[in-house]
C-alpha cells in the first residue's frame, strides 16, 4: 500500500522535472525522432513581451497524430509564457503528413483574454515562424494580431 506522502511525491515528480511554467516537454525522451528545442518570445500588438497560454501539438516521426478518443493529438503540451514573453518547447521534429504535400509543422494556439490566435512553426520555407534548426535548436518569435 502506498502512503499519501509517497503518492503526492509521485504527482510532483513531473512538475519538479520540468518546473518552469514557460517550458513544456511534448515528446518523452524515448520518443522516436530527432530531438529539438524551440525557444522564442511572444510579443503583443504593441511590441511589448506578453505572457499568455500557449498550446502546441504535432505529428510523430511517421507524420501521424495518433489522436485519442477525444481527438487530442498524442504529442501535445501547454505552457504559460514568462513575463518577458519567453517560452521553450522540448520535443521531436515532426514528420510531414504521409502521402500529402504539406511540410512538417507544429500547430500553436496563443490564448489570451478570451482570444485564440492560431500559428504554425514550420520547418521549410520563408517567414517569421520558420524553424531553422542549428544543432537541433531554433528560435521562433510570435507577434499577436488585433482580433
Amino acid at each position: 500500500m502506498i502512503t499519501r506522502i509517497a503518492f503526492l511525491g509521485l504527482l510532483l515528480i513531473p512538475t519538479l522535472t520540468y518546473a518552469s511554467p514557460s517550458r513544456m516537454k511534448i515528446a518523452a525522451d524515448n520518443e522516436p525522432g530527432q530531438r529539438i528545442v524551440i525557444t522564442g518570445h511572444v510579443f503583443g500588438v504593441d511590441g511589448k513581451p506578453r505572457s499568455l497560454v500557449m498550446y502546441a501539438y504535432h505529428t510523430d516521426a511517421q507524420g501521424l497524430y495518433n489522436r485519442d478518443a477525444k481527438g487530442v493529438a498524442r504529442l501535445h503540451g501547454t505552457l504559460v509564457s514568462g513575463a518577458d514573453g519567453f517560452y521553450e518547447i522540448d520535443t521531436i521534429k515532426p514528420a510531414p503528413y504521409p502521402n500529402r504535400n504539406i511540410p512538417a509543422h507544429i500547430h500553436v494556439h496563443l490564448r489570451w483574454d478570451g482570444k485564440d490566435q492560431e500559428e504554425e512553426i514550420r520547418f521549410e520555407g520563408k517567414g517569421a515562424s520558420i524553424c531553422h534548426l542549428i544543432e537541433n535548436r531554433c528560435t521562433v518569435d510570435f507577434r499577436l494580431r488585433r482580433n
